[in-house]
């Protein structure tokens, strides 16, 4: 009787994890938040939920995802901090766990609207600012607009160059796709291969549970898309009046968002520091966490 009720519950388990991984799936990323010293937080910021990761101790570092991503694109790399930064990590509104409301608008101006009330109702007022793609796209113009509240810049592979290479996301969205927006697993996979040159092992069923938020997510964040970027504002147009500390980090092999725009970025900013990470795509501080890591730490320690 012993070994058949152990039998059975290994039996409903793997059932469990194929059929209904979601729990498994948010067990997996409490334990990865609580790795990196990392807690969920909520706050209600004029007609938006905003949901964002917190924790550690020093200085307090900002820390933006991408398009499509969330506030869990950053345990991985701050792991490797040890606790040195207090970091705030928000699921910017519209992604993640944070409001979705239809009738908003999610231009470039009100997202960092938003960003501010978030930051003032959390009162706090100097800070490190990174970003990744989207989030290093709002990074850039949030670092113009208030820059005696930005102790350092980071960008990494951020959105925004308009003069750079034209990457395959660009000539895939000439031709009327977006790869952004999934609707399908299969689309879902392509993204992923896009966004990595080594894709981080991923279970089958935790893919799943990822692919079906975002083809829940599919037609509002084609509004995000079409709010945010469809007037975009270069970043060649405003990032030299930004005179702070800047990291721009960039992938070399980034199909997303070709890396020649890390050289225009380091020509328009006189107080850059550039540094190209071989053999890695889009996103670093999930591909490779550590070497990320690394690099904002040898910059911070020149700020």
């Amino acid at each position: 009787m012993t070994i058949a009720l152990g039998l059975s519950v290994v039996v409903l388990w793997i059932v469990a994890w194929q059929f209904w991984p979601r729990p498994f799936y948010l067990a997996a990323m409490t334990l990865l938040r609580r790795a990196a010293g990392l807690r969920t937080q909520r706050m209600q910021v004029g007609d938006q939920e905003i949901v964002y990761l917190e924790g550690g101790t020093g200085e307090t570092l900002v820390l933006l995802h991408g398009f499509g991503a969330d506030r869990d694109a950053w345990p991985p790399m701050v792991a490797q901090l040890k606790g040195r930064y207090r970091v705030i990590a928000p699921d910017l509104p519209g992604f993640g766990d944070s409001s979705r409301v239809p009738a908003a608008s999610y231009t470039l101006d009100a997202q960092l609207a938003r960003l501010a009330d978030f930051l003032k109702t959390l009162g706090i007022q100097k800070f490190h600012l990174a970003g990744n793609s989207m989030g290093g796209y709002l990074a850039a113009h949030y670092a113009v607009r208030h820059p005696e509240q930005i102790q350092s810049l980071s960008l990494l592979a951020p959105a925004g160059v308009a003069s750079a290479q034209e990457s395959e996301l660009q000539q895939l969205l000439a031709q009327g796709d977006n790869p952004l927006l999934i609707k399908t697993l299969a689309n879902f996979s392509r993204l992923m291969n896009l966004c990595f040159v080594k894709t981080p092992y991923t279970p089958g069923a935790i893919r799943r549970v990822l692919a079906a938020r975002a083809i829940r997510d599919c037609d509002f964040h084609r509004q995000i898309f079409a709010d945010l970027f469809g007037s975009a504002v270069p970043l060649e147009e405003v990032v030299s009046t930004f005179h702070g500390p800047t990291l721009i980090l960039w992938g070399d092999h980034d199909r997303l968002l070709d890396v020649s725009g890390a050289a225009i970025l380091r020509t328009l900013m006189p107080h850059s520091q550039l540094c190209v990470l071989p053999d890695v795509g889009h996103v670093p501080m999930l591909e490779v966490p550590r070497a990320t890591a690394l690099a904002f730490l040898a910059f911070q320690s020149g700020v």
